[in-house]
Parts: C-alpha cells; sequence; structure tokens
C-alpha cells in the first residue's frame, strides 16, 4: 500500500510539474509566425533580393599648383540638375564614391561626375561615364589645372592702320618663350599659356620679331583678369613724315648736334624710325618718336650716321628669309 502511494504522489508530482514547465515555456516563447504560403503550382520558385553598392574611382592629376579644396557632385541618367550626392573635401590622389545599386544608366554614357575646385583660378571640369548594375567602375585619370591665360588681338600697321598677317607675337617670361603664334589673314591672334604663370612679374607680350620694326614689347599683369586684349601697332606712327629711314643695328647713337664728341640723346635699337629731314655728308637730321607714357609718345630732334640707318619700304617690311622678301 506504501508504494502505491508513494507512486501515486509522484505521478501527480510529476505531471503537476510538466504543466508549471509548459506554462512557464509559453510565456518565454517568441512570436508565432504564420505558415508558408505557396501558390499551389508546380515547380516551386523561389525569388531573392539582392543589394549591391557601386564604387566608383577616379584617380586626379594636378598641373602645377593644387587647390585646397574641391567640391564633387554625382549626376546620373543626364539629369543635371538633382544630384546623387555631393561630397567637399581636400584634394584627393583619387576621389572615391559609394553609390546605391540600380542609379546609374548602364547603357549610356549619361552619368556625371562634376569637379569643382573652390579656388576661382581653376577650371571646373565634367567627367560623363557608363554605369553598371554593381561593383566598381575604374575611371581613367583626369588633370586639374589652373585657368588658362589669354591675350588676344590684331596687329596693324601704325603708319595706316592696315592689319597685318603673318607677325609672330609670343608670350615671354623674362627672355624663355612660352608660346608663340603667328597673326591670321585678318591680323587677328590669340594666345594660351598655362594659369601657373598668373602671377608672374615678368610676363610679357612680344610681337614683330619677324618684322623689320623694333619689336612691340607690352608688360601683362594677369592678377585681376584671366583675358588681357591688346591691338598691337607696329613700325611709325603717322605723326613721322617722310622719308623715313630704320636703324640698322643696336645701340645707335641718336646725338644732339652733328659734331664730334657731341653728346648722344639715345641710344637707339634695330629698327627704330627717324624721319629725315637735312642731309649731310655723313649724317642725317630728323626726328624720332619717344614713349613717355600712357600710350604717349613726343616728338625729339637730333643727328645720325647715315651708316645706321636704311630706307624704309612699306611694300617690304618683313625679315629676310632663306634670301627672299616677304612682302606685306
Amino acid at each position: 500500500m506504501l508504494k502505491r502511494s508513494f507512486r501515486r504522489l509522484f505521478l501527480v508530482g510529476g505531471i503537476l510539474t510538466l504543466i508549471t514547465f509548459m506554462s512557464g515555456c509559453s510565456m518565454l516563447r517568441g512570436p508565432v509566425y504564420p505558415d508558408i504560403i505557396y501558390n499551389n503550382r508546380q515547380p516551386l520558385i523561389s525569388v531573392t533580393y539582392e543589394y549591391g553598392e557601386i564604387e566608383v574611382r577616379l584617380p586626379l592629376n594636378y598641373i602645377g599648383a593644387v587647390p585646397d579644396n574641391i567640391s564633387f557632385e554625382v549626376y546620373a541618367q543626364g539629369d543635371t540638375v538633382n544630384t546623387i550626392i555631393s561630397i567637399l573635401q581636400e584634394a584627393p590622389r583619387v576621389f572615391i564614391v559609394y553609390l546605391p545599386q540600380g542609379v546609374l544608366d548602364i547603357h549610356n554614357k549619361s552619368n556625371i561626375i562634376k569637379i569643382i575646385p573652390q579656388d576661382t583660378n581653376f577650371q571646373p571640369v565634367s567627367i560623363r561615364f557608363q554605369g553598371i548594375l554593381f561593383g566598381r567602375i575604374q575611371l581613367p585619370r583626369k588633370s586639374i589645372q589652373m585657368k588658362q591665360l589669354i591675350v588676344f588681338g590684331k596687329v596693324f600697321l601704325n603708319k595706316n592702320n592696315s592689319s597685318l598677317s603673318g607677325v609672330s607675337v609670343s608670350m615671354q617670361n623674362f627672355d624663355n618663350v612660352i608660346k608663340e603664334t603667328t597673326t591670321n589673314d585678318s591680323g587677328f591672334y590669340q594666345i594660351a599659356i598655362p594659369g601657373e604663370y598668373k602671377y608672374a612679374q615678368h610676363l610679357r607680350l612680344v610681337a614683330g620679331n619677324n618684322l623689320i620694326f623694333k619689336p612691340f614689347k607690352q608688360k601683362l599683369d594677369f592678377s585681376q583678369a584671366f583675358r588681357l586684349n591688346f591691338n598691337i601697332g607696329v613700325g611709325p606712327s603717322a605723326t613721322l613724315e617722310d622719308p623715313l629711314y630704320l636703324t640698322n643695328r643696336e645701340n645707335v647713337h641718336f646725338r644732339e648736334h652733328p659734331d664730334i664728341g657731341s653728346e648722344t640723346l639715345f641710344l637707339l635699337e634695330a629698327g627704330e624710325a627717324i624721319s629725315v629731314t637735312r642731309v649731310t655728308p655723313g649724317e642725317y637730321h630728323g626726328s624720332i618718336e619717344v614713349e613717355v607714357g600712357n600710350k604717349k609718345s613726343v616728338q625729339m630732334y637730333g643727328w645720325i650716321y647715315r651708316s645706321d640707318v636704311f630706307l624704309l619700304d612699306l611694300n617690304n617690311i618683313f625679315k629676310k628669309e632663306g634670301g627672299d622678301d616677304s612682302e606685306l
């Protein structure tokens, strides 16, 4: 009887313990999810979703100076109004940006990266590229440089204001030629040089090295602008009367009197014009033009040796090359 009572007690206790355990588990159990719903079709189709990002890498090459900061703007599918992303950062060697999957045009080069240096001395540039669904896009290296410095204008003959074609025009730093060109049939010229010369102190424009006249020289100052317009007059002005002679060498003495030992007023460059008014067996007397500033000039009178000058022929003002004269 004792064994039966013990067994009943053990059985009742076990049942109570089991009920308590099950009740406690129900309190700890997580939320119940509904059964999977099938479409009852064969074969069963499994659909998965993938999310991938696009890495765009753009190496940069800086020509000359480097801007402190650059703004990068990314546009997609030809939309240049709404940016996908805009990033302002210190000038990097490689620009890296991560874009979400599916935003780029994968068929055409209608996606754009605008590179905008935060310095007005530098030239903004844009790059068009074709996108991918996801992965890495490696773009070719792009150069960043300062804006070009441009000087332009016309070259004409001071005597009659006629345009001159074929005249050499150059931009020089000290005596080093940076860029050189010649005027076209209308006498027009244009020269562009790298922006790194913007604050150069010895930059100048030189025209007419291939003419028999003294070359035109003008100091250039780009500190306040990127484009300068200079119309260049070469040769003697209309105020100098005929006959006109030109000096044939450098450092020609232009003296106050014809006497030996007379004071030298000026040392003239080759190609300087003199309007002759009197003639002696060995010398000419006449006037030259002397610049006094603000593009103004005055006439000074004096004497010059006849052996130091030659008669000017306006029909043949180009220097001889290979034995042939170039006609005006």
